[in-house]
């Protein structure tokens, strides 16, 4: 997983999909109030180039991220340096994440848990998470459903152009539906020098799990948990939902 981001990591730090992290951080703290979860310590998993890390850190989190893509952690730390914040960023992998009973809250946000094709592999994921989190903490991320990864199938390639105009983004997407696995085939642009482009490709799987697999997989790890299709509003996820929210909660022992 870690080998997809060697060139798309600087297209995915200076692009539009930092959106989709800095309108989480937005929220962050109406989040954790309409779920009444309290505490500091938070681990990013699958942080990327640290827009989310970054922004609840400013917001006086103390936050750890973690990452696969040691370019995607480069940007991340000098994120970090550039807005003056304290967050420590480690190369990990999210099925082996090596922490014990250290931190109040985890997250995993955009779709990285899409990324195990393997459901055993989300399964040992599910259970570092709870190994990392204190008695009574809570582990909160969104996931793809089947629905919303046939539905971007059905819709056609996307262009993403970013501001400066010198990054040209195409992105098609295929969706087998005997693996329930989707396919992006990325093809980038980027303008060199007058009309002069060059152009890179990466190819981009996401699997999506059905309801009663992932929660089957918060069973089997011990999670206390809900799915909704919407955090802030706290509406539950139906059959239309094309992301699932969760916020799960490791009990606190008797």
């Amino acid at each position: 997983m870690g080998n997809i981001y060697k060139r798309f990591a600087r297209v995915f730090h200076e692009g539009p999909y930092t959106s989709f992290s800095r309108r989480i951080a937005k929220n962050f703290a109406k989040i954790l109030e309409n779920f009444h979860i309290r505490g500091k310590k938070v681990l990013d998993v699958a942080c990327g180039e640290g827009t989310f890390a970054v922004e609840i850190a400013k917001q006086g989190f103390e936050v750890v991220g973690v990452d696969l893509s040691p370019e995607m952690l480069k940007f991340a730390v000098e994120r970090a340096e550039r807005e003056n914040v304290p967050v420590v960023f480690l190369k990990m992998d999210m099925r082996d994440l090596s922490f014990q009973e250290e931190f109040d809250i985890v997250t995993c946000w955009f779709d990285s848990l899409n990324y195990l094709l393997d459901y055993d592999d989300l399964k040992r994921t599910f259970k570092g998470v709870w190994n990392a989190l204190k008695p009574g903490g809570h582990f909160l991320f969104d996931m793809n459903t089947i629905y919303g990864l046939f539905m971007a199938s059905q819709e056609g390639p996307v262009y993403i152009q970013q501001d400066s105009s010198n990054v040209f983004e195409v992105q098609d997407i295929e969706f087998d539906l005997e693996d329930s696995i989707a396919t992006f085939y990325v093809t980038v642009f980027e303008r060199k020098e007058g009309n002069l482009w060059e152009r890179f490709d990466e190819i981009h799987r996401e699997r999506g799990y059905k309801i009663k697999e992932i929660a089957s997989a918060l069973r089997e790890a011990d999670f206390i948990f809900s799915f909704y299709d919407d955090l802030l509003n706290k509406t539950p996820v139906s059959d239309y939902s094309r992301r699932l929210w969760c916020v799960a909660r490791k009990e606190i022992e008797r």
